[in-house]
């Protein structure tokens, strides 16, 4: 009973979410919304459909381990109780994300642009990391320098109601926005006062006051499904069958959400842990957007498997348990 108490969202979401299925299995619906196969003809409800789930949720439970680690870093200052609800209340928009991605898995794997940006962002958050205000501002505009000048190289535009918007305009206002928050932060930095703690957590250059819990259910939900890209991606290329790739996802995304639980304990002994999880973000927003701009440029220098990014960033979090690292500056609060 003990159990149900407490992961009742995870187990509600699963009846739902079978009720949803069962629903399209009798009456067809998602056939009309989706380019994935779905329903009666769902392979979900043969020993194949049922193998292919359990491939899935194995392959998104490797993709994920840089993932988990990062939710746990997103959590950590955070009581135990909060982490937990911030987690849990979390892994609902994980699944409603994962739903509707599926649905428009066809136009939003078309649509490299997207791709990019969600690289640099994953880039943007590891340089944060590791480097401090001018060079950070440098790393920010070099690569989104670069992704503007790939994409209006390409040609590539957006068919919306009729008008032809060219993709690279799109990076435009992330330049000016790089540039704005690279003077807001130095100015507060010349203003802050140093023992004065903030409440809350910062999320892309935001910070909720007096809601840490509200404000890290936002950043665990985007950490979420900028890191669904790969293994959605990888998942859409072995079925095209709607039911399969969800619940692929939805066992996936369960065991991530009981890992990242374990790694903040972990995370305590070992905060060396945080610096690795930076670079495995860094590490697949590179990824991301190399190949998102190999593809909308039509060429073929570097092809990176999925395996080879998750071998590496397993050598990245085995590595780091052989230095030492500081002691965390969040604690949880007693």
């Amino acid at each position: 009973m003990s159990l149900l108490r407490k992961e009742w969202p995870l187990l509600t979401s699963a009846l739902v979410f079978g009720a949803v299925m069962l629903a399209d299995y009798q009456w067809g619906f998602m056939t009309n919304v989706t380019s994935l196969s779905s329903g009666s003809r769902s392979d979900l409800f043969v020993s194949a459909g049922f193998l292919t789930v359990i491939t899935l949720a194995f392959l998104e439970g490797i993709l994920g381990i840089d993932n988990a680690t990062v939710l746990a870093i997103q959590v950590r200052h955070l009581k135990p109780a909060d982490a937990h609800k911030a987690l849990t209340w979390g892994i609902w928009g994980a699944f409603i994300f994962r739903f509707v991605f599926l649905i428009a898995a066809g136009f939003i794997l078309e649509q490299k642009w997207i791709m990019a940006i969600g690289g640099f962002y994953l880039i943007n958050m590891a340089a944060e990391f590791f480097l401090k205000y001018s060079l950070h501002l440098i790393a920010d505009l070099l690569v989104l320098g670069v992704l503007l000048a790939t994409f209006y190289t390409s040609g590539e535009y957006l068919n919306m109601q009729g008008l032809h918007v060219s993709v690279w305009l799109f990076f435009v206002p992330l330049m000016i926005f790089s540039l704005w928050r690279y003077f807001r932060a130095r100015q507060k930095h010349d203003t802050a006062h140093q023992n004065e703690p903030e409440e809350g957590i910062e999320i892309t250059g935001f910070t909720l006051k007096g809601h840490p819990v509200l404000a890290a259910v936002i950043a665990v939900e985007w950490t979420d499904i900028l890191f669904s890209f790969d293994s959605i991606g990888a998942g859409v290329a072995m079925t095209r069958d709607f039911w399969v790739l969800f619940w692929g996802a939805f066992f996936g995304v369960t065991c991530l959400r009981l890992f990242a639980k374990s790694f903040i304990r972990l995370l305590e002994k070992h905060p060396q842990l945080e610096a690795a999880a930076m670079l495995a973000v860094l590490i697949v927003g590179v990824k991301m957007a190399f190949e998102a701009a190999q593809d909308t440029l039509k060429i073929r220098l570097w092809h990176i498997e999925n395996w080879q990014t998750s071998l590496v960033i397993l050598l990245i979090f085995v590595g780091a348990f052989f230095f030492r690292g500081k002691t965390p500056l969040i604690h949880p609060e007693n």
